[in-house]
């Protein structure tokens, strides 16, 4: 009975080790990516509350703050490379464990390639190699350069169609971001115009907003001094039907002055829509 490692028990070992290799690659990929979907939520959560009146107070007067709020800015600005190592591990990953499937499957032939990479050679058991292992076939040649031009034809695939899912979702969230925030903008505009010539909170009929036709994420409806933003459908894990709101009041009893006040929906994932919704009053 031959005992030993023979070419077919060496392929079949390496094979494993590769597999457990990609194994813990793969669960390292799924940790990290779970970290980051936090990491998301808890950005989107902070930068809501900063933006908001008392998040801005703490954030310009107290110390702790503002270095809490350099160190979220500094992370969301690694948030994208993290996410390009995240992906490109799950690529490794996949790679790794497509390697150790055909090392299992196909044992001589992994053998030979290790041997033909120079990380295996041959030990012959009489005079010469030869007599060990006999050469690879050209048939058997073509057999393996096929494979391993599907697997990389595979990887390259995967990883494009992921790349171009992930620009497609960044884009999508984009232009939802766009036509909220573009209705809202246009509402304050419309009413500072209004309050800079009466001194007083248009309606929609005075502000010529008693109609705004629906987008295509969002119904809008002015009224007597707000803007109703409604979502029509899912926006990722946002429901439908979740409510923006633009609020406009007079302050002051001898000098007035324009106040807008903005409420968002209290689900979190709608936060993660459009983060700044409430600083635009501040920037417009």
């Amino acid at each position: 009975m031959e005992k030993g490692l023979t070419p077919i028990r060496t392929a079949r070992t390496i094979s494993g080790v590769i597999a457990l290799v990609g194994m813990l690659v793969l669960l390292i990929q799924r940790v990290l990516s779970g970290v980051l979907v936090m990491a998301h939520e808890m950005l989107s959560l902070a930068f809501a509350r900063y933006g908001n009146f008392t998040g801005r107070f703490a954030a310009n007067n107290f110390a702790e703050d503002k270095k809490l709020l350099s160190l979220l800015q500094q992370l969301k600005d690694f948030m994208p490379t993290a996410e390009s190592m995240v992906t490109l591990l799950m690529v490794f990953s996949i790679v790794l464990l497509v390697v150790a499937a055909l090392g299992f499957a196909l044992p001589k032939q992994f053998t030979h390639v290790l041997v033909a990479i120079k990380l295996l050679k041959w030990v012959p058991e009489g005079e010469t190699a030869e007599s060990a292992e006999p050469p690879m076939s050209p048939k058997t040649k073509r057999i393996l350069t096929v494979v391993a031009g599907s697997v990389v034809l595979l990887v390259i695939a995967a990883f494009g169609i992921h790349s171009c899912t992930e620009h497609f979702e960044a884009r999508n969230m984009q232009l939802v971001r766009e036509e909220l925030d573009g209705t809202a903008v246009m509402y304050i505009q419309a009413q500072r115009a209004y309050f800079n010539k009466k001194k007083a909170v248009g309606t929609d009929k005075q502000l010529g907003l008693a109609t705004i036709p629906s987008g295509k994420y969002f119904s809008f409806t002015a009224r007597k001094s707000s803007l109703l933003v409604e979502s029509l459908a899912d926006i990722g894990k946002c429901p439908a039907g979740s409510r923006w709101e633009v609020h406009a009041s007079l302050s002051g009893f001898l000098s007035k002055d324009l106040k807008f006040f903005c409420l968002m929906p209290k689900n979190p994932e709608c936060l993660k829509v459009a983060p700044d919704f409430k600083n635009l009053v501040r920037q417009r």
